[in-house]
């Protein structure tokens, strides 16, 4: 399907361009904080010694945290309030704190920049859920499939454009303080708030008064509760879906541990105190792992959907946690800097290779009256897998990383994974041109929940 069309369309769709431009900015501000902050926490002398496998588990965990268990509530709270006061009070708020993060962070650890750096992030779930509702409100139904897929990208590459900004800056300029760079980051949030509050009125973001949802807020967190529940018992009727979520599971499980090794040898076992007493070379490196990280995400957005036609989602889930098998095993065996750098790029196609098929699966293999709270419990078993394989990694991994045997485990892991997915899979794919889709013709009967 061409799409030079739409964005013809977009380009000229000023109320699209402004939505564009909040998103933009506070994503840019988003990468410069996150690399300020995991600069400040990895190599500030302030906060203490950085050699510690638990303490990176524990500020991933901390920051990380209070934004995954927000997910499945952040619909409650964006389908009955005005979306753009949401958006830009989220900003603001986000804003001030930078100021207080940039008072308190040259002084060591203190749980006052702690909190702040986790409000920050929690918010950040509030504002990209609240612009993605929002496109409906701004573009015609034609568009809207185009303009999902450029607002991501774009962000994404502001994103990272953030990320890069402030990891060069850190390198170019030792002068550079954390404070200031989390300022900067500030005055992004900012710009962004300002922008959403000038060009949209109060309720041009949605929902309008007679789409709100009915109820108070505290009554619409209880049904989400209830329909997570729902959902988790849906997924027993529905082994296709079931599955391929219970691998992403795992897979991120194994994926915080990777992430925990890899973290520890470069701060560890990688560096030379000698020759690089100002860790340049590990920021160097840390800054190039990112970078190679988004590149993964970008090419399985690429290769995912012709793979899927051509080996079928079922086989492609297989080929992907073989493909990490392989590769955790090429680092376990020669733990070198270089094989860190193409296993994120491989690791990363797999993980959002395997996202996408998830999604596609629950879209296409769950019933319309369940697919949004089987989506929020996906939402929930994808964050916590990764949280407990942080933790986990935090209990086996050396303080300088070096633990081939860890990974030669987690390569093991991946395997069993592979031969359990394609037996227990054999006859429930994650879905298939046969499974029934809204897309599917009206006379095919819609798959049996009784199984």
């Amino acid at each position: 399907m061409r799409t030079d069309g739409h964005v013809r369309n977009l380009a000229g769709n000023r109320r699209f361009r402004h939505l564009l431009a909040v998103r933009l900015t506070s994503q840019v501000a988003d990468g410069m904080f996150q690399a300020s902050l995991a600069l400040s926490v990895f190599f500030n002398p302030a906060l203490g010694e950085a050699n510690d496998p638990f303490r990176y588990a524990a500020a991933v965990a901390l920051l990380l945290g209070p934004y995954s268990l927000l997910g499945p509530y952040v619909g409650t709270v964006l389908d009955r309030f005005s979306r753009r006061n949401l958006i830009g009070g989220a900003n603001l708020v986000r804003a001030a704190l930078m100021v207080v993060i940039c008072l308190t962070l040259p002084g060591g650890f203190n749980w006052t920049w702690v909190l702040c750096a986790m409000v920050v992030l929690a918010a950040n779930r509030f504002v990209l859920a609240g612009l993605a509702a929002a496109h409906p409100q701004v573009v015609p139904p034609q568009d809207l499939v185009t303009a999902n897929s450029l607002a991501s990208t774009l962000g994404a590459l502001a994103y990272g454009l953030g990320l890069a900004t402030t990891g060069i800056a850190k390198l170019a300029d030792s002068d550079v303080s954390y404070s200031m760079l989390a300022f900067a980051a500030g005055c992004g949030y900012l710009a962004s708030a300002l922008i959403v509050r000038a060009v949209f009125k109060r309720n041009a973001l949605g929902p309008t008064e007679d789409e709100a949802l009915p109820g108070g807020l505290w009554r619409g967190v209880a049904a989400t509760t209830a329909g997570m529940v729902a959902g988790f018992k849906y997924l027993g009727r529905r082994r296709g879906p079931a599955l391929v979520m219970a691998v992403q599971g795992l897979h991120r499980f194994l994926y915080g541990i990777v992430f925990i090794v890899a973290i520890a040898l470069f701060m560890g076992f990688f560096w030379d105190p000698e020759s690089d007493p100002s860790r340049t070379t590990t920021i160097t490196w840390l800054l190039v792992l990112a970078i190679l990280g988004n590149v993964g995400v970008l090419a399985a957005a690429i290769v995912t959907p012709r793979a899927t036609r051509v080996w079928g989602p079922r086989n492609w889930v297989v080929v992907l946690m073989a493909l990490c098998a392989v590769v955790v095993g090429a680092i376990a065996a020669t733990m070198i800097p270089v094989m860190f750098a193409v296993a994120v790029l491989l690791i990363n196609i797999a993980s959002q290779g395997l996202k996408i098929t998830v999604d596609t699966a629950i879209q296409r293999g769950v019933e319309d009256a369940y697919r949004g709270r089987v989506f929020s419990v996906n939402d929930t078993v994808y964050n916590v897998g990764y949280l407990a394989g942080l933790f986990a990694a935090a209990m086996l991994v050396p303080a300088d990383g070096y633990a081939p045997g860890t990974l030669w485990g987690v390569v093991a892991a991946y395997a069993l994974i592979c031969v359990g997915y394609a037996y227990l899979a054999r006859d429930a794919a994650p879905y298939d041109a046969e499974s029934w889709s809204p897309a599917a013709p009206r006379t095919q009967p819609k798959p049996s929940t009784s199984r």
